[in-house]
């Protein structure tokens, strides 16, 4: 991906010729700096290298005053030899010299470091190794772990998209049907245990993804991701491809009971990567399922948080114990005060959640009881 005229569009389906040059020039002008900005801030044994979209090939576009810009963010990854502090000021203050002189593109820089490669997981480490060959800057990445995407980070992807309604910044009244919640949940049923990347334009000919959405529907979701146009999909069916997805992953058929039943069953002890995923399922069903599965979604909900171990609760413990507390009655009762409960105390257990999710999926701090939603034999009926 070094060059001045290199296509970042190798796999989108839909972005046309004509935004394709214009992005492409941005992003030439764009990784010049980046690259000049590394001479002077970063040493030569620093590599530079893109995540997310742009390493997959797909990144976003937008129309605006007659022309097309990149509406991907863009994710960068500093990969440094040593941890010290020394390294991690010197990308601070590479990032500030890049959003200065770019201020029109939202970047981001992880900070990873070299013996930590071999250990990288989730959909993170998949685009990384992707990318590994060919850094913006610094010599090129080896021993980059090629992860798997399994049922677990299907699961993570989805999570990702439903706790935004959980981010202290999110404004009141948010909710997460948006087009890029849709896609992944679709990116979710479609996850086989290979190796990444796992690209939303490949989701329209996806022969298990085609069984619970119509093609033509996959292929517009797509369009709106790469143009940045509005959704296509009503906020309900959003709703119910969330749902379709995550009985997918739960191993159980597709339907509020049979999803409901796979949450009452919580291993004891599960750590807060799963904890928080079970909740979040859980209290979706809660705020948007159906007004009669409130009670039997709580019920699930209390259990999941009861099982968490709670020595995974760096700064949490007070907003989990106090959601234990609250009967699931209180949530069949269709008033406001549990709903505004659970969105303080998800919002606590979000900031432990993230502090361990990323350190596990930079390979700084492996969760080896990281499991995902693997069905569960003592799933039992529950009323719904």
């Amino acid at each position: 991906m070094i060059g001045q005229e290199c296509d970042w569009f190798a796999h989108a389906a839909t972005t046309p010729q004509a935004a394709r040059a214009q992005v492409n020039h941005q992003l030439a002008v764009y990784t010049e700096t980046a690259r000049d900005c590394a001479r002077t801030h970063l040493s030569e044994e620093t590599s530079v290298c893109v995540s997310g979209s742009l390493a997959r090939g797909e990144p976003s576009c937008r129309y605006r005053d007659g022309g097309y810009l990149l509406g991907s963010d863009v994710d960068l990854v500093a990969v440094l030899d040593h941890d010290d502090d020394h390294g991690v000021l010197c990308v601070e203050k590479f990032l500030c010299s890049v959003r200065e002189r770019h201020p029109e593109i939202d970047t981001t820089v992880f900070v990873l470091h070299r013996p930590n490669l071999r250990r990288v997981s989730g959909r993170f480490g998949a685009d990384l190794h992707h990318a590994a060959t060919q850094p913006l800057s610094g010599r090129p990445l080896t021993g980059v772990a090629a992860p798997r995407i399994s049922e677990r980070e299907a699961l993570e992807g989805i999570t990702h998209q439903l706790a935004t309604i959980y981010c202290p910044d999110s404004p009141a009244g948010t909710n997460p049907w948006q087009s890029k919640t849709a896609l992944e949940a679709l990116r979710a049923v479609a996850a086989r245990d290979l190796p990444g990347p796992q690209r939303y334009s490949a989701l329209a000919d996806d022969p298990a993804v085609c069984e619970v959405a119509d093609p033509m529907l996959v292929a517009r979701l797509v369009r709106a991701r790469e143009l940045n146009t509005a959704s296509p999909i009503a906020a309900h069916h959003c709703y119910e491809l969330v749902v379709a997805a995550m009985c997918c992953l739960f191993g159980v058929a597709i339907g509020h009971r049979e999803l409901i039943a796979a949450l009452h069953t919580p291993r004891t002890g599960m750590h807060v990567l799963d904890g928080f995923q079970h909740a979040v399922t859980a209290a979706t069903i809660i705020l948007y399922g159906p007004s009669r599965l409130r009670q039997s979604a709580a019920s699930a909900l209390h259990l999941i948080v009861t099982a968490i171990d709670r020595d995974t609760l760096p700064t949490s413990r007070d907003a989990v114990d106090a959601l234990v507390r609250i009967s699931p009655v209180e949530f069949s009762r269709g008033i406001d005060h549990p709903n505004h409960v659970l969105h303080q105390h998800l919002q606590a257990l979000r900031r432990d959640y993230y502090s361990w999710l990323g350190p596990h999926n930079f390979g700084a701090r492996p969760v080896a009881n990281y499991r995902g939603p693997a069905p569960d034999t003592r799933i039992q009926e529950v009323d719904a």
